[in-house]
């Protein structure tokens, strides 16, 4: 609950609205994305659903109680004989024995009837496999809590990609606004010279060619613009089609060593490293879950039960009684089978852990390897800071040679694209920059 209060105060005091449109920073869009992106809430679902499972695994604790019913008719009755009495002798008040015959009698019984029971079952030992049920079954909570992080990570790594997209192709729709500003001016001082006869008209075309170039990319980078806005918004469920993203102006940083950590030391505080050990902990249960198998099963109970059927035509009977009893089952031949099945058990512990060794080791080669990005995404960022200064500074003297008659106009439109091409590189250094950090932060655990 304090997380989401957290990420909403965030959400409202990083969100603007400035002229009714809505501008949005990197952290408001962030924000938004954690509580919306249908992958992570998808994630959520998956962790409430191990929590149900879990709560399932604690009810096997407690006594199992069932409740049976039978009624029945029969078409003959299920006892139909003849009893025969047989010879019946006697000489209690006389000498003489006397021998009698007796009839034989006809006897009915069981035709129809009702019984019914009611069990509970209370298990004492069950070779610990609820023990270690229970304890799987956290272990599956904790995995889903962390794959939803990691799904969280993702999300907002991708806003900020998407993010920084826009704000590079924004700077670079701005650095083409200002040349198009630029070169009306220098446009008109084409025109007054044609018609002071001092230059010619093919000056003018050469204006108008680099206008419709200027054109032409700007078109390229408003479509652009359109396509970030539209994965961007997606991504982060923003609630409207028409925001701008709020970025103060692309400056240069410091170098970042100081969020230099060791390959080994990163890793272990990566979420995926958390899984892998997840991973071995539930083959380990699952070894001791198949060997419970085949351990003695011991259980005590309690029933009541009663009867309702008929005799004969005559007579019905009916009962009822309670009972308590124990129960013990010793798997004897099961352990032929069970020894096989426990080794394979305990190979595919092995495989998990080898799967989670190389794994680590693959992951300390990834967090060096962006680290050597986000280094060199830095390195490279200098260069176009430099570059573009270099750009700006011949552009202006280029326009003071102009201005004097010492220049031609196509050395004048030659600087304003090698400016241009500076400040294009210089956003997507930016970019490349932000982005490269994200990942490394990302990678050790930090993002």
């Amino acid at each position: 609950m304090k997380r989401w209060s957290l990420i909403l105060s965030l959400l409202l005091s990083t969100m603007m609205v400035v002229d009714a449109q809505t501008v949005y920073t990197l952290d408001s869009c962030k924000a938004m994305a954690l509580r919306s992106n249908l992958t992570v809430q998808n994630k959520r679902l998956a962790e409430e659903s191990a929590r149900e499972v879990k709560k399932a695994a604690f009810t096997k604790y407690f006594p199992s109680v069932s409740a049976v019913g039978v009624g029945f008719w029969l078409t003959n009755p299920m006892v139909d004989m003849n009893y025969d009495l047989g010879r019946w002798q006697t000489n209690f008040f006389s000498p003489i024995s006397l021998s009698i015959d007796l009839p034989s009698i006809p006897m009915q019984m069981m035709r129809s009837g009702m019984m019914g029971g009611v069990t509970a079952v209370q298990p004492v030992f069950a070779g610990l496999r609820i023990v270690r049920g229970n304890q799987l079954a956290k272990v599956g909570v904790d995995a889903a809590a962390l794959q939803t992080k990691m799904s969280a990570d993702e999300v907002c790594t991708q806003v900020e990609y998407y993010y920084w997209q826009i704000v590079a192709l924004q700077e670079k729709q701005k650095m083409l606004d200002m040349l198009d500003r630029q070169l009306a001016r220098i446009g008109a001082d084409v025109e007054a010279a044609v018609a002071a006869g001092v230059t010619t008209g093919n000056d003018i075309l050469r204006v108008q060619l680099k206008q419709q170039e200027l054109a032409s990319g700007r078109l390229r980078v408003q479509n652009g613009i359109r396509t970030y806005k539209a994965v961007l918004r997606q991504t982060a469920q923003l609630p409207t089609a028409d925001f701008e993203v709020a970025v103060d102006s692309l400056v240069m940083m410091d170098f970042p060593q100081q969020e230099y950590v060791n390959p080994e030391v990163g890793v272990s505080g990566r979420v995926e490293s958390q899984l892998l050990d997840m991973q071995v902990r539930a083959a380990e249960l699952q070894t001791q879950m198949k060997i419970g198998e085949y351990l003695p099963q011991v259980a005590v109970g309690a029933g009541y039960s009663a009867y309702l059927m008929d005799v004969n035509a005559d007579n019905v009977a009916s009962n009822h009684f309670g009972m308590v009893f124990g129960m013990v089952s010793v798997p004897l031949t099961g352990w032929w089978e069970g020894a096989h099945a426990i080794r394979q058990s305990r190979f595919q512990e092995q495989v998990a852990r080898n799967e989670r060794d190389n794994n680590l080791q693959l992951m300390a080669v990834q967090v060096q390897q962006s680290w050597n990005e986000y280094e060199e995404a830095y390195q490279q960022l200098v260069i176009a800071q430099h570059s573009i200064e270099l750009a700006k500074d011949n552009l202006r003297m280029q326009q003071d040679f102009y201005e004097a008659g010492t220049t031609t106009l196509t050395e004048l439109l030659s600087a304003q694209s090698m400016l241009q091409q500076s400040s294009d590189g210089f956003a997507e250094a930016y970019v490349n920059y932000q982005i490269a950090r994200s990942q490394y932060l990302k990678n050790i655990g930090k993002y």
